[in-house]
C-alpha cells in the first residue's frame, strides 16, 4: 500500500472522528458562558403574605337573671359605666329611679305573682322587665305587681315604661325617654332633654337643664323650671308651666287650661293654643313682650300694670283679637282660643 493510498484512508477515518468530536465537545464559545440567573418575579396578589387580623375587643361580661320565665327577686349590685344605658319596663307596679357617684347599678326588683322579671346587664347596658311568662303557662292573669328601686350613675342615659304604674325618677344627667299608659310619671332634676308621653296619668316634670317634650291624652301636666324649648300637649289635660327659660313654648290642648307663670326673653316666641279651655298668663314684672291674644267666643281680660292693649279685629272677622305690648314690647307671645277666656296679669297678683 503506498503512502498515498494511506494517508487518504486515514482521512477517511480521522476526519469523521474529528468532526464528531467537534459538534460534542468544541460547542461554540458563547455556550461556554454560564447564562446568569433572571432575577425573581415579584409575587402575585394571591400569594402575597396576609396579615393577620387584628384580635377583636373582647365582649364586655354580661349578667343574667330570670331565664326563659323569670324570676320573682333580684337583689344585685354590678360594675357599671358612668354613662351607660338602662331600660327598664313593667306591665303593672312602681319603678323608681335614682342616682349615686359610684360606677356601679344597683336593682333590687320584686314581684307579687308569678315569676316574671328578667335582667340582662352588661358594665354599659342594662335591661330590666316584667315579661308576661305566665300566659305560656297558662296562668296569663297572675302577672302580679312588680316593684323596682334602681340606682344608677347620675350620667346614665334611661328609658322607662310602664302600662299600669308609676315612674319616679331623679338626678339623671343623661337623656330620658319615659312612657306610660295608665299612672303618673314624676320626673325631676335631669341634666339632658327630656321626652314624656302618656295616656291617662299625671305628669309632673321639674328642673330640667334642656328641652322637654311632653305629650299626654287625659292626665294634667305641669312643668317646672325647663332650661331649654318646651313643647307641651293634652287633649283634655290641663297644663302648667313656671320658671320656663328656653326661647321656645308651644302648648296645646282641645279642652284643658292653661296656666303659665314667669317671663319671657326678648328673643321668646311662645305659642299657647286650647280650643275650649282658659288661657291665665302670670307675667313677672320684668316681662317686655307683645302678646296676640285671639278668641272666637270667650272673654279677654288684663289685669297688667302699664299693659297697652290694641284691638285688631277685622270687621268682617267674627273672632276678637287683641295685642297687648308690655314694657315696650320684646319676645312674642300668641294666645288662641275658640271658646276659653284668656286673662293676663302680674306675678303675685
Amino acid at each position: 500500500m503506498s503512502n498515498t493510498h494511506m494517508k487518504i484512508r486515514m482521512q477517511r477515518l480521522v476526519l469523521p472522528a474529528v468532526i464528531a468530536a467537534f459538534a460534542i465537545g468544541a460547542a461554540p464559545c458563547w455556550a461556554q458562558v454560564p447564562t446568569p440567573p433572571s432575577p425573581p418575579s415579584p409575587p402575585s396578589p394571591a400569594d402575597a403574605p396576609v396579615s393577620p387580623r387584628p384580635p377583636r375587643p373582647p365582649r364586655p361580661p354580661r349578667t343574667w337573671f330570670g331565664g326563659d320565665h323569670g324570676v320573682a327577686k333580684i337583689d344585685t349590685l354590678l360594675p357599671f359605666s358612668s354613662n351607660g344605658t338602662i331600660d327598664l319596663s313593667l306591665v303593672s307596679g312602681t319603678m323608681k329611679v335614682s342616682t349615686w357617684d359610684r360606677n356601679q347599678v344597683r336593682v333590687v326588683a320584686s314581684t307579687t305573682g308569678e315569676p316574671s322579671l328578667q335582667l340582662d346587664a352588661s358594665s354599659t347596658h342594662l335591661t330590666l322587665e316584667q315579661t308576661r311568662s305566665g300566659s305560656r303557662r297558662g296562668r296569663g292573669d297572675d302577672i302580679g305587681t312588680a316593684t323596682y328601686d334602681v340606682t344608677v350613675p347620675s350620667g346614665t342615659r334611661a328609658s322607662l315604661a310602664a302600662v299600669s304604674g308609676s315612674i319616679n325618677a331623679t338626678g339623671l344627667r343623661g337623656a330620658v325617654d319615659a312612657s306610660n299608659v295608665s299612672g303618673s310619671m314624676d320626673l325631676r332634676d335631669l341634666g339632658a332633654s327630656l321626652n314624656v308621653e302618656g295616656v291617662s296619668g299625671r305628669i309632673t316634670v321639674a328642673n330640667v337643664a334642656s328641652d322637654a317634650h311632653v305629650e299626654n291624652v287625659s292626665g294634667r301636666v305641669s312643668l317646672t323650671g325647663v332650661g331649654g324649648s318646651v313643647n307641651a300637649e293634652t287633649v283634655s289635660g290641663g297644663i302648667s308651666l313656671a320658671g320656663v327659660r328656653g326661647d321656645r313654648v308651644h302648648v296645646t290642648t282641645v279642652s284643658g287650661d292653661i296656666d303659665f307663670t314667669g317671663s319671657v326673653p326678648s328673643s321668646g316666641r311662645y305659642d299657647f293654643e286650647t280650643h275650649s279651655g282658659d288661657a291665665r298668663l302670670k307675667l313677672a314684672s320684668n316681662t317686655q313682650a307683645t302678646l296676640s291674644v285671639e278668641t272666637f267666643s270667650g272673654s279677654v281680660s288684663n289685669d297688667f300694670p302699664g299693659a297697652v292693649r290694641r284691638k285688631n279685629s277685622d270687621p268682617d272677622d267674627d273672632s276678637t283679637n287683641y295685642d297687648f305690648i308690655i314694657n315696650r314690647g320684646g319676645g312674642r307671645v300668641r294666645v288662641e282660643t275658640f271658646s276659653g277666656s284668656v286673662h293676663i296679669s302680674k306675678v303675685n297678683q
